[in-house]
């Protein structure tokens, strides 16, 4: 038990703060997770609205296929995600909750960098629209990318720093987490859908631009899934 369950256990007895029951802990667990999985699946139809095209060429750094991305997309893609992929923090911090037991100041430690990742990745988001509409109208985008792709890059080292930090702490040290689910990380599930973009291409074309936030989705379903019957608030 760590100093915050103690001091809980003792307002606790002298009626200061009522006791969080097992049934109140299991339903809000549920629903944080419920809340973050929706918000990661979102902005995964988000990223697919704003980018997708069939057979585009998503390593092109000219970004020349975000011309041919309609208007509604664009509009669509740019708001939903704006608005529903920080839904997702709801469920990281249950993810943080299950890292506690190896230290709370970690554990929350770790929840700031999540912060940190999806503000950049939020913004970044929120740029391409602006690229995608400068293309269209025949403008060169040299003078835009120091304005958005330093947040992409901090978006893709961040989410593979952080998806490798969750897999050595959860497969080395004390949490609430089964060391199985260590190996579902988030970068793990994002490389089989790069590859998936190599192998297949109609397929993986759709899942390489979904890939970061389908990732985010199935670590916490996963997550939800090994945690379900645990306490963790």
């Amino acid at each position: 038990m760590n100093h915050d369950d103690s001091m809980l256990d003792t307002l606790s007895h002298f009626n200061i703060v009522a006791p969080i029951t097992m049934t109140e802990s299991t339903k809000m667990t549920d629903f944080l997770f419920m809340l973050g999985i929706a918000g990661a699946m979102m902005g995964a139809a988000a990223d697919v609205l704003l980018l997708y095209i069939p057979g585009a060429d998503l390593l092109d750094r000219s970004y020349a296929y975000l011309t041919e991305v309609p208007y509604k997309g664009l509009l669509w893609g740019h708001f939903l995600g704006i608005f529903t992929i920080p839904l997702t923090l709801a469920g990281y911090r249950m993810v943080c909750h299950a890292l506690e037991p190896m230290g709370g100041n970690v554990a929350w430690g770790v929840f700031g960098v999540v912060v940190l990742v999806f503000f950049a990745g939020v913004c970044y988001h929120g740029s391409l629209i602006f690229v995608a509409q400068a293309l269209k109208d025949g403008q060169d985008i040299e003078n835009l990318r120091i304005y958005f792709e330093p947040l992409g890059a901090v978006l893709v080292f961040g989410f593979a720093a952080l998806s490798l930090t969750l897999m050595i702490l959860i497969l080395s040290l004390k949490t609430r987490y089964p060391r199985w689910v260590g190996l579902f990380n988030p970068l793990f599930i994002y490389l089989l859908c790069v590859a998936a973009y190599f192998s297949l291409p109609q397929i993986g074309n759709i899942l390489l631009i979904a890939g970061f936030n389908l990732a985010n989705a199935l670590f916490l379903f996963f997550s939800w899934i090994a945690l379900r019957n645990k306490k963790l608030l």
